[in-house]
């Protein structure tokens, strides 16, 4: 289902226009795993983000008119059940022309790619996210929040959509 999703994500991005002046908005991106099985790799036209391949089943992700946004799919779920706004935020992945996400409460800084003339970052909850009515689905939140910090210290800006390193080994779904 998970993949589906994906898929249905990547390919609504294929008609959508490509990057924009200040902030971070749609474009084409490939899915595909590390040789050691360790890492989702979204791989952008300027950055590669690598997300630990236990989150495959546990994130919904979003495209957004600002970024492209990421949530625990456990608390996202709860909280529209109970009839609230989206829950489980965990981070955006977002650029600007300038600096002035750095005035942000929250967030961790990736890089500039002199390519695109961009800063990427990763804007993060002011709040806390998780549905706390259920200890598990806390927990889980709250290790995924841990390893934000990671995510953004592994991100690579890149030259192109067509540089892969040495350790990305499959293509699961995306546009070439």
């Amino acid at each position: 289902m998970k993949r589906l999703i994906t898929l249905l994500v990547v390919l609504s991005l294929a008609v959508l226009p490509a990057v924009a002046a200040e902030d971070f908005t749609p474009f084409d991106y490939h899915i595909m795993y590390t040789a050691n099985g360790n890492y989702i790799v979204y791989d952008f036209p300027d950055i590669m983000l690598y997300i630990p391949t236990e989150w495959e089943d546990a994130i919904t992700v979003e495209q957004t008119d600002t970024g492209l946004a990421f949530f625990q799919t456990a608390s996202y779920d709860r909280f529209l059940e109970d009839g609230l706004p989206k829950g489980g935020f965990l981070f955006k992945l977002r650029a600007s022309e300038d600096e002035r996400f750095r005035e942000l409460p929250e967030y961790e800084y990736i890089g500039y790619s002199e390519d695109a003339g961009l800063y990427f970052y990763l804007s993060l909850p002011s709040d806390y996210q998780a549905y706390v009515y259920d200890a598990d689905i806390r927990a889980e939140y709250d290790a995924m929040s841990k390893q934000i910090g990671t995510i953004a210290e592994m991100a690579k800006i890149s030259r192109s959509m067509h540089f892969y390193t040495d350790d990305i080994v499959s293509t699961d779904a995306g546009m070439s």
